[in-house]
């Protein structure tokens, strides 16, 4: 999942003279290899600025700092690999990426005395591995009879993150027993999935068993709303519904009243944007996501090209412990998945020629019987006689 932190700040009369951060643009599904762009773009007002920073995971790697000679520097971090003369302030490019290049995202303006502010958002890039061939099944024989036990392994080719594999017997899918993915030194997954089971003749179709595996790959990732603050006070709670820092296609947050006091009632919906498949929708409070009983359903705004807006509502009562340091948090998210599947080649069974023939090999003594033959002089005892007197004869 891929997490797009926004804030609201309650803004008072002086606000549009602050220091505000407009939108920090970090992609959020980057395949390997693929270069990329960060931007922070804000507005000073009438605040100087003192310095850009820009981090992964906690740990600076770029800094502007207009007054400096140069004005931009970087430290070293693995997975980041910036093209100074390209990036300019707060926008940065990175021509090429790793699996080290995933992680969470900073980006903090910081303005000059007196009033010394900072605003700051982030987010998180997922760095994705597509597998480079289908998956391939080991343990195979060329025939198998019933009461055979066929026991085959499915392995997918490395991949980020790991592939679900499914097996499938004659286009039925099967019950399996699933093998922890290994981690391979460049931060790739193979995963690995095996089969077993005791063949049976309605396996068999027309003489051929089909086994089949596939594997999955969920490039999935979440988009942030704003975030909705509700500030407590003696005459009740305001809520700011303005869009601080709010992510383009995230979802839309509606229905709010300006003031709360504690026992009012919260009913607010959120709209995802239009996709297929339709996103799905998550409401947190104080970042802890809600109970099912604050969930109100609603229907989906449905288009004519088959996509659609999930909705969801949040309702409930406002209590003090809703409130946290005399504030109450309000986010949805909309997470949203792309899924890539990949077939092994079809694995065709035949069925034994033991089997087919009802001819019965004991190699053992090396003899050789036929049912249909010994049914034969089971109807004619007198030939069965005459038999056993020749081999008493020659013993």
């Amino acid at each position: 999942m891929l997490y797009f932190i926004a804030t609201v700040l309650l803004v008072n009369a002086q606000a549009a003279l602050s220091l505000k951060l407009r939108d920090i643009s970090v992609p959020a599904v980057v395949i390997r290899g693929e270069s990329v762009w960060l931007n922070c773009t804000y507005d000073l007002g009438n605040e100087t600025l003192y310095s850009i920073k820009w981090h992964k995971n906690n740990v600076e790697f770029y800094r502007y700092l207009p007054e400096d000679k140069p004005p931009g520097q970087r430290y070293d971090l693995a997975g980041i690999h910036l093209d100074l003369s390209r990036t300019d302030r707060g926008n940065i490019f990175m021509p090429y990426t790793d699996v080290e290049s995933e992680g969470i995202y900073r980006c903090e303006v910081s303005t000059e005395a007196p009033n010394f502010q900072t605003v700051k958002a982030e987010r998180e890039m997922r760095i994705y591995v597509n597998p480079s061939s289908k998956p391939f099944i080991t343990g195979t024989k060329s025939y198998y009879a019933p009461g055979d036990i066929v026991n085959v392994t499915c392995m997918s080719a490395p991949s980020r993150p790991a592939a679900i594999l499914k097996w499938w017997i004659n286009g039925e899918e099967a019950r399996t027993h699933r093998l922890p993915p290994t981690e391979s030194l460049d931060g790739l997954f193979v995963s690995r999935l095996r089969l077993t089971f005791e063949a049976r003749r309605s396996h068999f179709w027309d003489g051929r068993m089909k086994l089949q595996c596939e594997a999955i790959i969920s490039q999935a990732h979440t988009l942030r709303s704003e975030e909705i603050i509700v500030a407590s006070n003696s005459r009740g709670a305001t809520m700011a519904t303005g869009a601080y820092d709010q992510q383009r296609d995230g979802p839309k947050i509606d229905g709010g009243k300006r003031v709360y006091s504690v026992t009012d009632v919260v009913d607010v919906n959120c709209t995802a944007a239009k996709s297929q498949p339709p996103a799905e929708l998550h409401w947190y409070i104080n970042d802890k996501e809600v109970r099912p009983d604050y969930l109100v359903p609603r229907k989906p705004i449905l288009f004519p090209n088959g996509e659609e807006s999930p909705v969801l509502g949040l309702r409930f009562v406002v209590k003090q412990r809703h409130f946290q340091k005399q504030e109450m948090r309000l986010r949805c998210t909309a997470t949203l998945s792309e899924v890539k599947r990949m077939t092994s080649e079809p694995l065709e069974a035949v069925l034994s020629e033991q089997q087919k023939s009802d001819l019965h090999v004991d190699l053992n003594i090396s003899s050789v019987s036929n049912k249909s033959t010994w049914s034969i002089l089971a109807v004619h005892p007198i030939c069965s006689l005459f038999l056993y007197l020749i081999s008493r004869t020659f013993h």
